[in-house]
């Protein structure tokens, strides 16, 4: 009977080591749990900034995407932008140039006339007249070929000459100037407000005879 008595309190002392060792066990593992528990709440934590930092990501790349095409699109607007302006600056020599070569076909054309109605007046025994500039705001009229006076004639401003008025001595400009008598041979001086003196162009008027359009030469 004692011999049964040990074991069975061998037997207990056994269990309540089993026990003792299992409930140990359970808290460690109770531990292991909560320590689990709390690394999968900083995971996901950690997975919910990972995704943050993601769609943060692809926001900035589609801004940064959105920027580029702009900044291509602004780049082509710009080259086009080139492009049509000097488009516009050819084209603008060629219709300076074009301009140009009017302007010297005019004047061709005005002195062609001038010469020839000169040459026919002389034919026909009309005046001849004859305009120099002088200083820079004076012209000299002379008059050859003809009746041996006259007794009136009239310059006049030819439109398009640029010159503003015509006067004698110290009369304020007007579009016609009535000088005479004009002895053959003689000359008279008379002021033109004029900025381009190689654009001015005269018509002297000068009774019973035809105008005449006379330029001033240097």
């Amino acid at each position: 009977m004692i011999a049964l008595s040990v074991i069975a309190a061998v037997v207990a002392m056994c269990s309540l080591a089993v026990a003792l060792w299992q409930a140990r066990e359970a808290k460690n593992a109770q531990a292991a749990a909560s320590s689990s528990l709390e690394a999968a709440g900083r995971a996901q934590d950690e997975a919910q900034a990972a995704r943050r930092a993601v769609e943060q990501a692809a926001s900035s790349a589609l801004q940064a995407k959105t920027a580029l095409d702009e900044a291509k699109k602004a780049a082509d607007d710009g080259r086009k932008a080139a492009e049509q302006a000097q488009q516009a600056a050819e084209a603008s020599r060629m219709l300076a140039d074009e301009a140009q070569l009017t302007a010297q076909q005019a004047t061709q054309q005005v002195n062609e006339l001038t010469e020839s109605l000169a040459v026919e007046r002389q034919r026909r025994g009309m005046p001849t007249f004859a305009i120099t500039p002088g200083a820079p705001d004076e012209f000299r009229l002379s008059y050859f070929g003809g009746p041996a006076v006259i007794e009136q004639l009239t310059v006049s401003v030819v439109p398009g000459s640029r010159v503003l008025g015509l006067s004698q001595r110290d009369e304020p400009p007007a579009e016609h100037l009535d000088v005479g008598p004009l002895y053959n041979g003689s000359a008279i001086t008379f002021r033109a407000a004029t900025g381009q003196r190689a654009s001015a162009v005269f018509q002297i008027r000068a009774e019973p005879w035809e105008p005449v359009v006379v330029r001033a030469d240097q």
